[in-house]
């Protein structure tokens, strides 16, 4: 079951599985996707009753809970709704998944640390979030990780990738509708993330299910990389030009939200675990300008 189909990464999920010939279902809040080959139903998570009556009636083994309220700013001026979806939506899902004994994947973000390590985070180092997105995702983890020892965290940063549901954008399709109208793109050049190309994360997260993964696990790309140093990339694999890329440093901005100068996440764990490999951000750009 995967709650949040029609986000980026819900969408890649439910294909994922699908190909592999596992039955699956899946709910949507707003958009509904088209043209799918498996049940879909609306689902509000922050609905206590519905929630509970879904899994229950889905019986689902495994849930996968992609579906949050992702916007950093938008979160930080709005942090009751946050916490509703990010913190009590979980909380529902958790305490249903764990009544009709099903396993829970709940994906999470490199941005429960507070950057100022200098160096990527391991898993077993400690959460110091600095923003209510980052809170109410972090008590997300712990909901989860509480309610059953089966259940798995799974982080992940910056996911990028052809949206075939929605207009909805992400890093890469922004930067490069910017870039193909020869629009500047201004780009933090000292705020160094671990892009995730959500194809090749979906179908790790589905080995990782298949797997019978517990616990916590950094499922980020391999990359350390600068805004700006995404951007000049993608300029050049799609041949655009890179000069439209202007760099800029986190203060020139002022923007609701506290953002973490390093967020890199260190993947050795479930590379070496499930023999997976994460793809490169150069990889991820190179398939999706042959995949569009």
């Amino acid at each position: 079951m995967v709650i949040g189909a029609a986000g980026l990464l819900g969408q890649y999920l439910c294909d994922e599985a699908t190909e592999r010939g596992l039955d699956v279902m899946a709910t949507y809040n707003r958009t509904r996707p088209g043209g799918v080959n498996y049940p879909l139903e609306q689902l509000d998570i922050t609905d206590q009753e519905a929630v509970f009556a879904s899994i229950r009636e889905a019986e689902p083994d495994m849930v996968f809970l992609p579906s949050a309220l992702t916007g950093v700013d938008y979160c930080e001026t709005h942090p009751q709704e946050a916490w509703a979806v990010n913190a009590e939506g979980t909380f529902n899902v958790a305490t249903s998944c764990k009544a009709a004994k099903a396993r829970l994947l709940y994906v999470s973000t490199d941005y429960v640390f507070n950057g100022e390590k200098g160096e990527r985070y391991y898993e077993f180092d400690t959460p110091d979030p600095p923003s209510v997105y980052a809170q109410t995702k972090l008590e997300g983890e712990r909901i989860t990780l509480d309610a059953d020892n089966h259940n798995c965290v799974a982080r992940v940063a910056v996911l990028y990738g052809w949206n075939r549901v929605s207009d909805k954008t992400n890093f890469v399709t922004w930067a490069l509708t910017n870039l193909r109208q020869g629009k500047e793109v201004r780009l933090f050049g000292d705020q160094r993330v671990s892009p995730t190309y959500v194809p090749n994360l979906a179908k790790v997260l589905v080995t990782m299910a298949e797997g019978n993964a517990t616990g916590i696990y950094h499922t980020a790309g391999p990359d350390c990389i600068s805004r700006y140093d995404m951007g000049l990339l993608i300029a050049d694999t799609f041949g655009l030009d890179r000069s439209l890329c202007r760099k800029i440093r986190t203060e020139d901005l002022t923007l609701p939200a506290k953002r973490g100068l390093t967020s890199c996440l260190d993947i050795q764990k479930v590379e070496a675990e499930f023999n997976t490999r994460m793809v490169s951000f150069s990889d991820g750009l190179r398939d999706m300008k042959a995949s569009e």
